[in-house]
């Protein structure tokens, strides 16, 4: 059976901003992330919750006509806080929610019925609100594909290069004091990621604020293992995140070359055509063609381009 891919908007990057600054969260647009994550949990004390909810709705309403993405982070299952959290942010305007420290499959079916239930009770359009999963335990990345196939809400998920150091998943993994060896963890969540037809991955992040080379390290090492996107908890993060997975004209030059070759192959009746030092063929076209689209939906003009009818996977 032909692998399905979920298709979703594609954002470069989320900024995290604590979800009880109302004034936070109104400025946050400012700092050119493609989308925000309004915090309920881990930057929330919990007497401060339910002020929290009031104003991250608040902020939803003012930021919902901007164009960038609005994201809740709930609190998770069993806090006693995740209905409280849907009931008051799941309203005209939202995006997507984060669930932290998913650690089944159910957890995410549960939730799908639930947002499934307010969208019906609320006329938002059913199905829209997307699911992030938070697998932050050793339980929750090896079951990461079942997570991920739980509902087609799921569009973006993973951390390429492994988690934050320091973080609940690290200390879950034994890996408190490891830099590198997260790697392999990461990997193996793009794989899982990738085979549930997510394209949408996350890229791993760094909790050192005034680090700006670590970020950069980070995000082009994540994308190289197969990350299109990025998160950061400060502002001055977005900017490199941006750039690192932005196109760069070169690679929009080239991809714009290949799809042109190829194109007037195709007019030749050629399925396949020596361009430079390589061959061209069906799959070298749609890798230029992600790139193309890539550059057009952060706004880069990518000049003509020729249509090309491509066969199915």
């Amino acid at each position: 059976m032909p692998q399905t891919f979920r298709e979703a908007r594609w954002y470069r990057s989320m900024l995290f901003v604590p979800g009880h600054k109302l004034d936070w969260m109104l400025k946050a647009p400012k700092y050119g992330a493609d989308a925000l994550m309004l915090d309920l949990e881990d930057s929330v004390e919990v007497t401060q919750k339910a002020g929290a909810r009031n104003a991250v709705a608040a902020a939803i309403k003012e930021l919902c006509t901007g164009p960038f993405g609005l994201f809740v982070r709930l609190n998770g299952w069993r806090t006693g806080c995740l209905l409280d959290d849907l009931s008051a942010v799941v309203i005209d305007g939202l995006d997507g929610v984060a669930l932290p420290k998913t650690e089944d499959p159910e957890q995410i079916a549960a939730l799908d019925l639930v947002l499934g239930e307010l969208e019906r009770s609320r006329g938002l359009p059913v199905g829209r609100i997307e699911i992030c999963p938070g697998a932050e335990t050793a339980v929750a990345m090896f079951r990461f594909y079942e997570i991920c196939m739980a509902s087609q809400r799921v569009k973006r998920a993973g951390l390429a290069c492994g988690p934050t150091a320091g973080g609940d998943a690290a200390r879950s993994l034994g890996l408190n004091d490891a830099t590198e060896e997260g790697i392999y963890f990461g990997a193996y969540s793009v794989l899982q990621a990738r085979a549930a037809g997510i394209v949408q991955v996350e890229g791993s992040m760094t909790g050192r604020l005034d680090d700006l080379e670590l970020v950069r390290r980070i995000g082009e090492r994540s994308k190289r293992m197969g990350a299109s996107w990025g998160s950061a908890i400060h502002p001055s993060h977005i900017p490199v995140i941006n750039e690192i997975y932005s196109p760069m004209q070169g690679e929009i030059d080239e991809a714009r070359d290949i799809v042109s070759v190829f194109a007037e192959a195709i007019a030749r009746g050629e399925g396949a055509v020596r361009h430079k030092s390589m061959v061209l063929d069906y799959a070298i076209v749609r890798t230029a063609m992600d790139v193309l689209k890539r550059a057009q939906a952060v706004g880069i003009d990518v000049g003509n381009i020729p249509k090309v009818e491509l066969p199915p996977l």
